[in-house]
């Protein structure tokens, strides 16, 4: 591979070593799909990181995996976003105008924002759930802030915005609060500005329910409800074995083993334990196949409430919860079934228990309606 040592003049106020890699350059194909890449270099770090970076019309982008192609992914979500500041201005001129406000002093919110949430946000949260919450930043943040300097959203700007989406949606608004805090502390810690304006943003706490358990009576309901439903398996699955709605599609059967392997769907990507294995519950028994699950877990949730419209997907889980205690379950074991903390001890406290001894216990879970 032929590589080209980078004249240091050309690097002011990097202290780090790297190699222009001339192999690694964008690709003609990708070049004439979109024309801008030409502008981006990509460097392959003493740490062996690619980093692609874009120094021009005042941005400041660097874009880093130790993957070349999630280090482009990265880039290519990015410019499609600065393509977009062009079309929405229609004239490139206006468009270098306002991309020099986001140097340091006058950063603009969207490019800034957008950086946070892939190299930071992304790097705390499973790849599901980050989905959820990019989807959430772009409907809710970055429609209404994207082209607007940092500085000038004042928590006066933020206050009048989160009220009404509060007396709209209250759990939503909570989420996009804490969102935004996350983004302005980096803005703060990044020296773009002196105080996070969030801070001063006064919102109605919203109190969540934690889900309610369907009666013997209305689970005796369900069960006949679902019946030929093209669900009905996955939703007995749920039923009887405590799975979040996340994990549905995880789950692995080793019915030769007797046990279920799921992908823990509260872990962070950095959190050790991403699976946790399960005895084959005896009412679950009949319904293990051994084939994968892939199914929406949208559509999971819509149907599920038109089925059982006084109840939400997850009080599956919470049944699954209850009868276990009720068949005289120890809540400890229920909880490393579960994936649950206990008050301050997290579940792994537990993980203990022998796999022979959980399919002992796991015959207590066996119940008529």
């Amino acid at each position: 591979m032929e590589q080209l040592k980078l004249n240091p003049l050309l690097n002011r106020g990097s202290e780090e070593n790297f190699e222009i890699v001339r192999d690694l350059q964008f690709s003609e194909k990708e070049i004439r799909k979109m024309p801008r890449l030409k502008d981006f270099k990509i460097r392959l770090k003493d740490n062996k990181y690619y980093e692609i970076r874009f120094r021009r019309y005042g941005y400041n982008m660097s874009f880093s995996s130790k993957n070349l192609e999630e280090a482009k992914r990265k880039a290519f979500a990015w410019l499609n976003l600065f393509e977009q500041e062009i079309m929405m201005n229609k004239n490139f001129a206006v468009v270098r105008e306002v991309a020099k406000t986001t140097r340091k002093k006058n950063a603009i919110f969207g490019p800034f924002a957008v950086s946070y949430m892939e190299n930071v946000k992304k790097r705390m949260v499973k790849p599901n759930t980050y989905q959820n919450i990019y989807n959430a930043f772009k409907l809710h943040i970055l429609s209404n802030f994207k082209n607007v300097p940092i500085k000038e959203i004042t928590p006066i700007v933020l206050q009048n915005y989160l009220s009404k989406l509060h007396d709209e949606k209250p759990r939503l608004c909570e989420t996009i609060k804490t969102l935004l805090n996350n983004i302005f502390d980096y803005a703060v810690n990044n020296e773009i500005i002196t105080k996070n304006p969030i801070k001063a943003v006064y919102i109605p706490k919203h109190y969540r329910t934690t889900g309610q358990a369907l009666t013997r009576q209305e689970e005796k309901a369900f069960i006949e409800k679902i019946k030929g439903h093209r669900f009905e398996e996955t939703y007995l699955k749920m039923l009887y074995s405590g799975v979040r709605p996340c994990e549905v599609n995880t789950i692995q059967e080793n019915i030769d083993d007797e046990t279920i392997k799921i992908e823990n769907g509260k872990l962070k990507n950095y959190q050790k334990n991403k699976y946790r294995v399960l005895p084959i519950f005896p009412m679950y028994k009949p319904y293990a196949t051994g084939k994968p699950i892939k199914i929406s877990q949208q559509k999971l949730g819509d149907e599920f409430g038109e089925l059982c419209p006084n109840h939400t997907l997850k009080d599956l889980r919470h049944t699954f919860t209850t009868r276990a205690r009720e068949c005289g379950v120890d809540n400890e074991l229920v909880a490393v079934w579960t994936g649950h903390s206990l008050g301050n001890i997290t579940s792994s406290v537990y993980t203990h228990f022998s796999m022979e001894f959980q399919k002992e216990q796991a015959k207590k879970l066996i119940y008529t309606l």
